[in-house]
């Protein structure tokens, strides 16, 4: 199945870009996602908790990332496996980011395909619904994750603070640096929950709906 997305953020296209390589940074911006393991590389390690009415699964999976600075796009091929309900998700993910302006659109272009018992979820109106909502969320929490950060320039020295002193990293796995930056607040520690996102998808409709209505 294909899906195709576009968002736009009041952000410069260099900052959106830098946050593109920056995974945990985005990881953090999309609800029922999070990092199993520091990131290797570009090498993720990812959970994604998703609610299906009655049914709560827990795609533990795999991805790899690849960017190219030069024109600013970038992809992502992943696969995961929910044990409970014995299903498999697998799929690959392109995105652009465009300047316009001031601003910055992202493109976004998805291809998946999931077997198993969570396969009948996958009709194109419910996908479609927990693309549209999943998209605006990513895109609200990115902004605001990026107009918070605080300006820093090129030349700073990631080792030394604004008054001089020394920056100590926090230790991975294997003793390894991991790279200090303020982590955001969690933007969802539950699973995205599709039935709620789908009847918030209904519910906007027939407010515009309405609107054009009563004009």
């Amino acid at each position: 199945m294909d899906v195709e997305q576009r968002f736009t953020i009041d952000v410069p296209a260099d900052d959106v870009w830098r946050a593109f390589k920056d995974p945990a940074l985005l990881v953090d911006c999309l609800p029922g996602a999070s990092l199993r393991e520091p990131v290797d590389g570009s090498h993720l390690k990812l959970l994604f908790q998703v609610k299906l009415g009655p049914i709560t699964a827990a795609f533990t999976g795999e991805g790899d990332l690849q960017l190219d600075d030069d024109r600013r796009r970038g992809g992502l091929e992943g696969r995961g496996t929910d044990r409970k309900s014995n299903s498999r998700v697998k799929g690959e993910a392109a995105f652009a980011v465009v300047a316009e302006g001031a601003a910055t659109a992202v493109d976004l272009s998805v291809r998946f395909s999931i077997t198993g018992k969570l396969a009948q979820f996958s009709r194109e109106g419910i996908v479609q619904a927990l693309a549209d909502q999943l998209t605006r969320d990513f895109a609200d929490n990115l902004q605001h994750a990026l107009q918070a950060q605080p300006t820093t320039t090129a030349d700073a020295d990631p080792d030394v603070d604004e008054q001089g002193g020394a920056i100590r990293p926090a230790a991975g796995d294997g003793g390894q640096p991991v790279a200090a930056r303020p982590r955001l607040t969690p933007v969802d520690s539950g699973s995205v929950n599709v039935l709620r996102l789908v009847w918030r998808v209904i519910a906007s409709y027939w407010r515009r709906l309405l609107r054009r209505s009563s004009r």
